[in-house]
């Protein structure tokens, strides 16, 4: 007996992980982030990162190369077809995997940090006075 309900497979499962449903929504902080990664490493516009792409991501976060076998295995294992590469999704389900980081890796790429507190503007740019030595006197 067949079940007329067929399970989500690849990149439709991993975009259903991603849709805005109320509370089971992940963080559009986080979604953002890694949007704006894809989007930076997407060369060629394609809306996928090709082997070159992720490996570009690869070495400016972490200064580790990506080779055609990890990207291979990268690719299986969130569901997308290797000849086109990672999408949108499937990155944001790497960046939801245990390890990674989208926040320290968005810092690495794009040289800025969000603070928690957007209220904490007390006038000051975050500028350290240095003394001697290189020391920090700024407090």
């Amino acid at each position: 007996m067949s079940n007329s309900k067929e399970e989500p497979s690849g990149a439709s499962a991993v975009a259903a992980l991603f849709e805005s449903d109320g509370d089971n929504s992940l963080a559009e902080g986080f979604k953002d982030k890694v949007a704006s990664l894809h989007s930076h490493f997407d060369r060629d516009g394609d809306g996928y990162l090709n082997h070159s792409e992720l490996r570009g991501l690869q070495i400016i976060t972490s200064g580790n190369d990506m080779h055609q076998g990890l990207y291979l295995m990268v690719c299986k294992s969130v569901g997308c077809d290797p000849r086109d590469g990672l999408s949108v999704d499937a990155l944001k389900l790497v960046y939801a995997a245990d390890g990674s980081n989208v926040e320290e890796d968005y810092s690495k790429v794009f040289g800025k940090k969000e603070t928690k507190n957007k209220e904490d503007n007390s006038g000051d740019d975050d500028v350290l006075e240095v003394g001697e030595n290189g020391v920090d006197i700024s407090n």
